[in-house]
């Protein structure tokens, strides 16, 4: 059976003098990547198992979003030697795929992300059987299954299907940031006015990666399974070196579900001390403070 080519090795073109290396500007973002995003997301994922210990619930779409994120940094595809036309998702080796897993899984968990925090926009009502059901090990292993779906798609050599399948979440997004901004503009509930910035950032934040980082890569990817790769060949060299970028922005993210600042220094042991002893002082000092008033009125 034929197969249809998945990712072009853009970098084999033979360079000539004035011309940018394209393979060592990989190397450079991908170790960037790992020295920087990889901390960046074990802190985050850090950072949102203490939100949770303070009674919130845990945010598992954004800890799971978190994590293919690691998929994406550790599953590096090599420089392939062989020629494009030959280059196709099922002779890759399993780093390769990886690499492809973690890239849509992150899509799908940037999805459910939005829906979430839509839903706790439009229903807040549902709010408890929602984070409920998401907690539920059925749904976890269905959201983790579909990645795996999308990718057996581009291994049997439907590609067309599986660019279709990683376009369907833009009008979902979309729909979201739209719905989200007109319910929370359109409310005058003191809560929802607090949190507006928080959710409609965290709404454009989702939006924006997604258009700018694994947009380009879908609609390249679409192009080559419609033989017009050759009218997107430098789309094809932007789209790989976005793609090493998606690790350092997400953690970014886990921002929006925190009160600020405050909330993430207290996450280093150092800065927690300081603060608890900070508030057991100010205890203190409102308890002298009404004592001493008592014994002033008496």
């Amino acid at each position: 059976m034929e197969t249809i080519t998945i990712l072009v090795d853009n970098t084999s073109t033979p360079l000539t003098n004035g011309t940018i290396n394209i393979t060592y500007v990989q190397e450079i973002i991908r170790w960037v990547t790992f020295a920087v995003g990889l901390p960046g997301i074990g802190f985050s994922i850090y950072l949102m198992g203490m939100q949770a210990k303070t009674g919130k619930g845990a945010p598992v779409y954004l800890i799971s979003l978190l994590a293919s994120d690691i998929f994406n940094i550790l599953g590096r595809p090599k420089t392939s030697t062989e020629e494009p036309k030959t280059a196709s998702l099922s002779n890759m080796d399993i780093s390769s795929l990886m690499f492809y897993f973690g890239i849509i899984s992150n899509i799908v968990f940037m999805v459910c992300v939005a829906q979430e925090r839509y839903l706790l926009v439009t229903c807040p009502q549902y709010n408890a059987f929602c984070v409920k059901l998401k907690q539920s090990s059925m749904i976890s292993l269905a959201v983790w299954a579909a990645p795996f779906a999308i990718l057996f798609l581009a291994y049997q050599g439907y590609i067309i299907l599986f660019s279709i399948a990683l376009l369907l979440p833009l009008p979902f997004l979309l729909f979201f940031f739209l719905d989200s901004f007109r319910a929370l503009w359109c409310t005058r509930r003191e809560e929802a006015m607090t949190n507006r910035r928080k959710i409609l950032g965290m709404q454009a934040a989702i939006l924006s990666n997604y258009s700018m980082i694994y947009l380009p890569f879908v609609v390249n990817t679409l192009f080559k399974a419609l033989s017009l790769s050759i009218y997107v060949y430098y789309l094809g060299l932007v789209s790989d070196l976005l793609l090493n970028i998606g690790p350092l922005l997400d953690p970014l993210l886990s921002v929006f579900l925190t009160n600020g600042m405050r909330d993430i220094l207290k996450a280093f042991p150092c800065c927690a001390r300081s603060s608890a002893q900070e508030e057991i002082e100010n205890t203190e000092t409102e308890t002298i403070e009404t004592v001493s008033g008592s014994l002033t009125h008496l």
